[in-house]
């Protein structure tokens, strides 16, 4: 698919082309109806290209479909990211993994939009949302997935396999957390995926 830009003072306002109109990219702040678009650019550079296609579509079709929670600032986290999203996909499970695009102080404001919109349309069409909750305390963003989760009625398990936990009430996860799943947190992903085969 091709994405367009044109000359105006949005650096969140692109496009694609369908059947001859113009379509804004981001429905949840555009909308979904056609637009006129004068002086139209194609974008070429692969990471927004990238960005955009995944906000597109961001699951493969006809899978049942895990947004993937969790922190993603360090290496140790994208490594247990990655090893959970792999296991869950091995199991015939489609993901969408948050930091298969990733932000970097040169990404423009429109690479940074795109990552907002995908992770919130994909975590609106999931039908489950794992979340690592590894750490002394939860990520922030992670919180707000579980929030968001909780609010639209998600199916929701967390993953927990810091051995802190297991010694002391502190290391635990936040009380209000753990409230909207109902207390269920998993200490591996193999009990998460049997969770999921029932």
């Amino acid at each position: 698919m091709k994405f367009y830009k044109c000359n105006d003072n949005d650096p969140l306002y692109a496009f694609y082309q369908k059947d001859g109109p113009f379509y804004p990219v981001f429905v949840e702040k555009y909308g979904t109806k056609p637009v006129d678009v004068k002086d139209a650019y194609e974008i070429t550079d692969e990471e927004t290209i990238l960005a955009l296609n995944k906000y597109m579509q961001p699951y493969e079709p006809n899978k049942p479909k895990i947004y993937m929670a969790g922190p993603l600032f360090n290496e140790g986290d994208r490594y247990s990211n990655q090893l959970n999203s792999d296991t869950l996909r091995k199991n015939g499970f489609t993901t969408f993994l948050p930091q298969e695009v990733v932000i970097t102080n040169k990404s423009s404001e429109l690479v940074k939009g795109a990552c907002f919109f995908m992770d919130l349309k994909a975590i609106y069409q999931c039908d489950y949302i794992v979340a690592n909750c590894n750490g002394i305390e939860i990520d922030s963003g992670t919180a707000a997935e579980i929030g968001m989760g909780y609010a639209l009625n998600k199916k929701m398990y967390l993953y927990k396999s810091d051995v802190r936990n297991y010694y002391n009430e502190r290391f635990k996860l936040n009380n209000f957390v753990s409230g909207l799943v109902d207390n269920r947190v998993y200490s591996s992903i193999e009990e998460i995926v049997e969770e999921l085969k029932k």
